[in-house]
């Protein structure tokens, strides 16, 4: 037996209200299916990245009373997705849980509501508006999603991503509601959660936008009307962008001026989306599935306004997935890029089938038919065989098998809470920091080499601060979580650090880890002597007496000040106000590498 697209009005069944019951349910049980699979596959590969924990000191700051902030007085952005911390710091609260558990059960059901939207809408759209399908579904482009070995890894993760999958799947589903309605409006709710998407991630504000104006255009209203709806949809967003330009003091997150998420870096973005596509043979269901969209088109001819939302939500995903790719990708094997994925298989992640047979539209039944089992095929042999070949490594482009390079490091195949990472040095270093601080003692620690050390080593201290107990890291998640609140974190990448995320970026290299704070800048921060040791990483620079002199010179002059006052000074209406109408100079400040020339620059 072969299945196909049926077209509008073609299925024999459609008079016979047993059939119509029998599809319906055999349907909905599919759509169960799938979303109890998407459980099943992110309870089988649960896990919470580096970057993950990262959030969660986030959140345990704000249930501390400190605000969203990665150390306490010190009001830097750490996170990309202000709706995910919030919900995280949510469920903590309410939970009696872990964070590290809270994040992936978010994540698990978020991924699994996804899912579980995208394929209901799907079903709605090919169902002609219909509240019961007439026909049977198969789950084409769901079954795709969940068969991408790259996907597994970030169902879960303690990152976002799953809540990205949970809103494209209510967008999704809320504007198939609209295409399909005999007398379609803006609902509420639609516009709140299309106005949530830059605060899901920066980058899904272009899908907000786009499908935004959508509903504009194929909704008919006044343009009062229209006026309302988009100020009701920008609420939210604008009213934490006022809210992040006056406690940060920037026009964005800092860790998208610490990555330099402004500039242009298509040919590191083509490696990136080549590493995600060539490995599981994506171009097989990619040119499978615009088969099928091609003819979702063909069959929705006579419905312009549900055409339209297919055309436009394929345009949307490909237009997020070439702006991932202009910015130059990301470290983490395939995670930008799965949200695109997602919102390209909407239209179809679940397709009406109905027999083949000879009449008018034999054509499209048997191309139909070809082409959901080719993907069945594809599916199989990408579940069973397609692998990247570097994994539980960092591969040649510097891109990462991140859940593998970890999973490889820990002390369980599913890590999750913070004991499980690191096989019990993380842990240690960051006891070893808090008893320092319990006692008061102004000293600088810094993260031994990840790899290879035994459990049971020792942090050397490199020298005193002026106050406070600082751990240096490079993975400031893991690490920075260990810490206790009452100690500083200071990451070398700039992702937790004003001055390292601003200063001068080198030549493309490694996503995210381009740029290296020389630790001069610590200690002419924190501290008012020199250390008693260098630095065992020679990436980090060796601390002279003159670049120390320069560098404190500079931190108190000009631009380079106000800097820091926007970030560590005392907040008051004041400083609110001044750091809302700086953001814009401040978020495009660059500082030398060289403290000499910051200090010949700001000074």
């Amino acid at each position: 037996m072969s299945t196909a697209l049926s077209a509008p009005g073609t299925t024999p069944e459609a008079g016979d209200g047993t059939a119509v019951r029998r599809h319906s349910l055999l349907t909905l049980g599919v759509v169960v299916g799938m979303v109890l699979l998407t459980l099943a596959v992110a309870w089988y590969w649960r896990w919470t990245a580096d970057d993950g924990f990262i959030n969660f000191r986030v959140v345990r700051n704000i249930l501390a009373g400190n605000g969203p902030v990665f150390n306490a007085g010190q009001r830097v952005e750490v996170g990309t997705s202000p709706l995910w911390v919030g919900l995280l710091a949510l469920g903590t609260f309410l939970l009696p849980l872990d964070v590290a558990w809270v994040a992936v059960t978010l994540g698990a059901l978020g991924s699994a509501l996804g899912v579980g939207l995208a394929c209901v809408g799907a079903v709605r759209l090919h169902s002609d508006g219909a509240t019961r399908p007439n026909r049977l579904f198969l789950p084409a482009g769901a079954l795709v999603f969940l068969a991408v070995p790259a996907t597994w890894a970030f169902l879960t993760s303690g990152l976002e991503t799953g809540l990205s999958f949970a809103w494209l799947g209510a967008v999704w589903f809320g504007t198939v509601r609209v295409a399909t309605a005999a007398a379609p409006s803006r609902p509420l709710w639609l516009l709140v959660v299309l106005g949530l998407g830059p605060l899901v991630r920066p980058d899904l504000a272009l899908v907000s936008g786009i499908l935004g104006l959508w509903l504009l255009v194929a909704v008919r209203s006044t343009w009062l009307r229209r006026v309302r709806d988009v100020a009701v949809a920008a609420a939210l967003p604008v009213a934490y962008q006022v809210f992040r330009m006056g406690w940060y003091g920037l026009l964005v997150p800092n860790t998208a001026v610490a990555k330099e998420s402004s500039r242009q870096l298509w040919s590191r973005g083509w490696d990136y989306l080549t590493d995600f596509a060539v490995p599981y043979a994506l171009y097989v269901p990619a040119a499978l599935g615009a088969v099928l969209v091609a003819l979702t088109l063909w069959r929705l001819r006579p419905a312009p306004r549900a055409l339209s939302l297919v055309a436009v939500t394929v345009l949307a995903g490909a237009l997020q997935a070439l702006f991932v790719v202009r910015v130059g990708g990301d470290f983490m094997h395939g995670r930008l890029l799965l949200p695109s994925l997602f919102q390209l298989l909407c239209p179809i992640a679940m397709v009406p089938v109905a027999l083949p047979r000879l009449s008018a539209r034999a054509w499209e039944r048997w191309t139909a038919a070809a082409a959901l089992t080719a993907l069945a095929v594809w599916a199989a042999v990408s579940v069973a065989t397609l692998r990247i070949d570097y994994q539980g490594r960092v591969g040649p482009q510097g891109i990462s098998d991140e859940r593998g390079f970890y999973v490889a490091d820990a002390s369980s195949k599913r890590p999750v809470v913070l004991s499980d990472h690191g096989l019990g040095r993380v842990v240690a270093w960051g006891e070893q920091v808090g008893e320092s601080a319990d006692r008061g003692d102004d000293l600088v620690f810094a993260q031994n080499s990840f790899s290879g050390s035994p459990p049971d080593t020792r942090l050397v201290p490199l020298g005193e601060a002026s106050d406070d107990t600082f751990l240096l890291v490079f993975q400031a998640g893991y690490l920075g979580y260990a810490v206790p609140d009452d100690a500083v974190v200071t990451d070398f990448f700039g992702l937790a650090d004003p001055v390292g995320s601003h200063l001068e970026p080198g030549p493309p290299g490694r996503a995210g880890h381009e740029k290296v704070m020389p630790i001069t800048w610590f200690w002419a921060r924190w501290s008012d002597g020199s250390p008693d040791r260098q630095s065992p990483d020679p990436a980090l620079g060796v601390v002279t007496p003159e670049g120390l002199d320069a560098a404190r010179t500079a931190l108190g002059c000009g631009e380079l000040a106000e800097l820091i006052k926007a970030t560590d000074g005392p907040m008051s209406w004041d400083r609110f106000w001044h750091n809302v109408t700086g953001a814009v100079d401040r978020t495009v400040l660059r500082i030398p590498l060289d403290p000499v020339e910051a200090r010949e620059r700001f000074c």
